[in-house]
């Protein structure tokens, strides 16, 4: 069952499958949950107008001796 503006159980299990989460842990239920709550709020980064903004540059942190 599709979640109304948000990401399935099944499309979340796909994508934790595809970056190398183990998707039988008892926690995906957890962390799913954590997820369609965080997605509302990024609903604001649609709107933003980037037009003639630069890509930022890539930080890379110095090594440390």
């Amino acid at each position: 069952m599709a979640e109304k503006d948000g990401l399935s159980r099944e499309g979340f299990l796909s994508m934790a499958k595809a970056a190398g989460f183990d998707i039988d842990d008892p926690h995906m239920e957890e962390l799913y949950r954590y997820v369609q709550d965080l997605l509302p709020g990024l609903k604001g980064i649609h709107e933003l107008d980037l037009t003639g903004t630069e890509p930022a540059t890539i930080f890379v942190p110095s090594k440390e001796s």
